[in-house]
C-alpha cells in the first residue's frame, strides 16, 4: 500500500519554493490541511551501488503539477541549488498516520523535468503530474521511529 510523502525544497535563490503547494489554489481537492507548504510526491526512486567506490544515482520523484512546477523551471535554467526534505508517513499502531522516515539531501541540482498530462481519453484516470531528477552532494537518511541514520557524500558531486 502506498503512503504519503511530503517535500519541502528551498532554493539558495528563490527560497521556500514548496510554500502554499498543497494549498486548494495549487492543486484543487487534493489539498492537505497542515501541509501547506510541502509538495506532494507519488512516488519516489533512490539508489545506490558500489564497484569500486560507492556511487549514487539521480533522486527522480513524481508529483502533482502544483504552484512550484513553473519555480522548479525556474530552479533548472539557472541551476539554483537546493535543499530537499522529503518526509514519508506510515499507518501507526493507533489508525493515525505518523512520520517514520526522512530523506535530506542537500547541494541539490535538477536535471531533469518532465511535465506529464495524460490523454482524457484512454487515461481518464491519471492526473496531470511531473517526473523530477535532481543530483546531489550529500544524502542523509534517518528511521525516525527505530533512531537509526546514515550519511553519504556524493564525491562526483563535491566541487
Amino acid at each position: 500500500m502506498a503512503e504519503p510523502i511530503y517535500l519541502t525544497l528551498t532554493g539558495k535563490n528563490q527560497g521556500l519554493i514548496s510554500a502554499g503547494c498543497s494549498t486548494i489554489d495549487s492543486i484543487g481537492n487534493r489539498h492537505q490541511i497542515g501541509h501547506e507548504n510541502e509538495i506532494q510526491v507519488i512516488s519516489l526512486n533512490s539508489g545506490s551501488f558500489r564497484v569500486q567506490n560507492a556511487a549514487y544515482q539521480p533522486v527522480m520523484f513524481t508529483k502533482l503539477i502544483d504552484k512550484s512546477s513553473p519555480l522548479l523551471s525556474v530552479s533548472l535554467d539557472s541551476n539554483e541549488i537546493l535543499e530537499a526534505i522529503f518526509i514519508f508517513y506510515r499507518t501507526s499502531r493507533y489508525g493515525q498516520l505518523e512520520k517514520y522516515y526522512e530523506i535530506k539531501l542537500t547541494g541539490v541540482s535538477l536535471i531533469e523535468i518532465s511535465d506529464i498530462f495524460p490523454d482524457s481519453i484512454k487515461d481518464n484516470e491519471s492526473i496531470p503530474h511531473q517526473l523530477i531528477q535532481m543530483k546531489y552532494e550529500s544524502i542523509s537518511r534517518r528511521h525516525l521511529m527505530a533512531n537509526t541514520s546514515s550519511y553519504s557524500i556524493n564525491s562526483d558531486m563535491v566541487k
